[in-house]
């Protein structure tokens, strides 16, 4: 069973020595990777240097993002061999204790010309080593990263396209993705009017005209695509094709259009000219090589949520046997987002290191020995979190979408006045949870990702859970002794954990590897349920029943490809969402029947209220964005809150709407921004 964190002494390690003792290795080398990968090594405030400090749990999360055989400076072959390719055999002469060396005194002619040849040799390494020295000072000699803010206009942004002359992206207006413009400046930005409900950018044609958009109205999986004119106005469906990410080829002839475990490559005419796949877990990150030819894209595995880079070639020739991919060197935590570079043929990606500190990477892309005599280009980028990268067209410049600081406030809907008012000031969190006699709060701080359990006004906090652990949703039991929450640890998928309403060791309520979403109690305290995540494109989302008294589930039958199960407070029910049909569906537990009692709800979030008589809903997408009421009885929907006030304020609201003791809806009001952000990182 995990650790929560709280026997923090026996998992400290308090010199160089024991560091190096724990890493298996000696005390320089822990010192130069503290220096040069960011061990995560802590000194004591105020006390000498050499006096440092490390956790354990850091140190086996550091160790997942890296691979500590390879030596800091790149062999020939690291940059350019494949995990489906073999090793190639060590080019080196047999050591064979039976085969004797003649030694030969008096230079015979032969033996001249050998030695001269062998010279010869040593020249040429030499000059070979020469030329390899020189081509790390060259690749090392950069100057230091130039930033120019281009936009401040305090929204949300996300993904990023240039043509050369303009910038395209999309902007949040509270819950509502549009798609917006600006010159290269920066200033002004213009948003781009289309009759779709969500748009969200895809790509931008060669000449600048079109844009490659997908729509969505809520949380469907796979998305229809469309080409709408960078203009705005109408658009154009794109065949009957559904994406969740797409992208033109370098001579807008093709799309690869990703679609789940597959990709599909579309010809001008809309029509499939080739398939990609399936592989063995979800497809995102497209990205065309300069050439046409290859494709890249990020795995990511449903179990672990885990992503690896990898590439594939593909032909012109559609009656051509498809190659195998191959997996990418780029590292586990590869790629918030990549792009080739179109001036010098580099490509650049963004990536966390160890420490989760943003890390923008340049690396050549040219043949096998250039590639060899270059190394990576590591550019720290310390104002924020590199969310899009879009290249220049004409020269070394990158442009990066950066996000800020994730700080938020909590509000609470006042029916009286009509709005919604601060609670708990200066408690930037969310996923709060109440215990049933409204006394005490579970949440998560948006800066620390930490469980937190508290009285309902802030005091008496106590700290449930430590890094590396991520967490969700949380539940407390009905008897106030337990609470429920999403726990994911590095590698691993999310899973349900419980842990004592004043901490101390936690457990996980069930062995498994499915990915368990929020959980929900029993009116007994003896049960939980929950439904499946990240299992959209593998169509293997279920709602399941927990029996903590035996620790076995099982599946709730009829609930194949339901989302967001909620137990009733009174145990009579379990209500699900149906993503693509964007019902509510209500389960009677007595009769084992689901039943559908309201459409078009487009959001995430299901509460119910502390009577059992009402499910609350959001239907956040769209001009008017509503938070709303439904009774169970007979279905009767009513307008709660309006979030259209919240659209027009600066920041974002989180996708997380929760309820209070008394029945209040509450959420996140976000005051993260992100930018654009020119980047000069061009060579001496």
């Amino acid at each position: 069973m995990p650790d929560n964190g709280n026997n923090g002494d026996a998992r400290r390690l308090d010199s160089w020595k024991d560091i190096a003792i724990y890493l298996k290795k000696d005390v320089r080398t822990v010192i130069r990777w503290e220096k040069t990968r960011a061990l995560p090594v802590h000194r004591i405030p105020g006390g000498q240097r050499n006096v440092v400090f490390a956790y354990q749990h850091e140190l086996d999360a550091w160790l997942i993002g890296q691979d500590v055989k390879v030596p800091d400076l790149p062999s020939p072959s690291s940059e350019t061999q494949e995990e489906v390719l073999p090793a190639p055999a060590p080019a080196t002469a047999p050591d064979d204790p039976e085969v004797s060396v003649e030694r030969i005194s008096p230079i015979s002619g032969h033996a001249a010309k050998w030695k001269f040849l062998a010279a010869g040799t040593c020249l040429v390494a030499l000059g070979l080593l020469t030329v390899f020295m020189l081509g790390i000072d060259s690749a090392t000699d950069v100057r230091s990263p130039h930033f120019v803010q281009l936009t401040d206009d305090g929204r949300f942004k996300s993904t990023l396209r240039t043509d050369g002359t303009t910038l395209y992206f999309n902007e949040i207006e509270g819950q509502r993705t549009m798609l917006a413009s600006s010159p290269l400046s920066g200033s002004p930005i213009h948003l781009i009017n289309t009759p779709l409900p969500n748009v969200e950018l895809q790509d931008v044609s060669r000449d600048g005209h079109d844009l490659l958009v997908t729509s969505y109205e809520g949380t469907e999986h796979d998305r229809p695509l469309w080409i709408i004119s960078a203009q705005g106005g109408p658009p154009r469906r794109v065949g009957d094709a559904l994406c969740r990410y797409a992208r033109w080829s370098p001579d807008n002839q093709r799309i690869a259009c990703a679609s789940g475990a597959t990709i599909i490559v579309l010809d001008a005419n809309a029509t499939v000219s080739r398939t990609v796949g399936p592989f063995h877990s979800d497809v995102s990150r497209l990205v065309w090589s300069p050439q046409g030819d290859r494709l890249r894209f990020v795995l990511d595995d449903p179990k672990t949520q885990a992503f690896s880079p990898w590439e594939i070639p593909v032909s012109r020739d559609t009656t051509a046997p498809l190659p195998a991919a191959s997996k990418l060197p780029l590292g586990m935590s590869c790629c918030a987002d990549w792009t080739w570079t179109p001036t010098d043929g580099s490509f650049a990606y963004a990536q966390l290191d160890a420490a989760s500190r943003p890390m923008l990477i340049v690396k050549p892309e040219r043949d096998r020995v250039s590639n060899w005599l270059a190394r990576d280009t590591e550019l720290p980028v310390k104002i924020g979190r590199v969310e899009a990268i879009a290249p220049s067209q004409k020269d070394h410049a990158l442009y990066l979408l950066i996000e800020n600081a994730y700080r938020g406030e909590l509000l609470k809907f006042d029916a009286k006045h009509g709005a919604f008012e601060a609670m708990l000031h200066g408690l930037s969190a969310y996923w709060v949870s109440f215990s049933r006699d409204g006394q005490w709060m579970t949440y998560v701080g948006t800066l620390d990702n930490a469980l937190w359990r508290s009285r309902v006004d802030g005091t008496e906090a106590v700290q449930l859970t430590t890094p590396p652990m991520e967490v969700e949703l949380s539940a407390w039991s009905p008897d106030g002794r337990q609470i429920a929450f999403m726990g994911k640890l590095p590698g691993k998928p999310w899973r349900i954990f419980l842990v004592g309403r004043n901490g101390g060791r936690m457990e996980e309520a069930v062995p498994g590897n499915d990915n368990q979403g929020a959980p929900t109690w029993s009116l007994d305290s003896k049960a939980i349920t929950y439904a499946n995540i990240f299992c959209e494109g593998a169509q293997t989302c279920w709602v399941h029943r927990l029996d903590l008294t035996n620790r076995k589930t099982e599946i709730i039958p009829g609930s194949r490809g339901l989302r967001t199960a909620r137990w009733s407070p009174d145990g009579k029910y379990i209500a699900a969402l149906q993503p693509d049909t964007h019902d509510l569906m209500l389960f009677d537990v007595e009769k084992r029947r689901w039943t559908a009692i309201a459409d078009s709800i487009t959001g995430d979030n299901i509460n119910w209220s502390s009577d059992s008589l009402f499910l609350y809903v959001d239907s956040p997408q769209g001009e008017k964005p509503i938070i709303e009421r439904i009774r169970v009885s007979n279905g009767k929907r009513e307008t709660v809150a309006s979030l259209v006030p919240l659209q027009k304020t600066l920041g974002q609201v989180n996708p997380w709407i929760g309820l209070t003791p008394d029945n209040s809806p509450m959420l996140l009001h976000l005051s993260t921004t992100s930018d654009i952000y020119a980047l000069d990182w061009a060579d001496h």
